[in-house]
């Protein structure tokens, strides 16, 4: 916003990720900050016609976010989004905002949360990997020692 604006606009949500990096949805538009130092990207929500949201290109996890605009051009609002959980909270209030605006992948929220899901199951199976690799190294570990001191 700049100095001279008298009226302050009411926050929605944001969606923070990488340093310095977030989404803000204001009531009538969509703020990217942290593409460059002191640059803000804003886009009236009017104007978006569809958000497209797709895996980063060597790192699936950190997501590409693109918004359509009605001039027929393309902006990448979030490159490196980590944030799928924080994101996935404001779609709900943004697609309230902008009902006619398109989604892609169409079931966007879903597709979100089945990533989480997966996350989070591939985290307990590392852990549990983990834990159980310790606990056969202290097995074996004090078989070693019973067997060496009954010899």
């Amino acid at each position: 916003m700049h100095e001279h604006d008298t009226v302050q606009k009411h926050l929605i949500g944001v969606v923070r990720y990488g340093m310095g990096k977030e989404i803000q949805l204001y009531s009538d538009e969509l703020v990217a900050t942290g593409q460059e130092q002191d640059v803000e990207l804003r886009v009236p929500l009017d104007a978006l016609q569809r958000l497209t949201l797709m895996p980063g290109d060597p790192t699936p996890s950190k997501l590409v976010l693109m918004a359509d605009l009605d001039d027929d051009s393309t902006i990448i609002l979030a490159d490196g989004m980590t944030n799928a959980k924080g994101f996935r909270e404001m779609l709900p209030r943004l697609t309230e905002l902008c009902p006619d605006m398109e989604l892609d992948p169409p079931d966007m929220g879903e597709q979100l949360r089945q990533a989480l899901n997966n996350k989070r199951a591939w985290s307990l199976t590392c852990y549990g990997c983990c834990i159980m690799l310790v606990l056969f190294v202290v097995v074996a570990y004090m078989l070693v020692v019973y067997i060496g001191t009954h010899h």
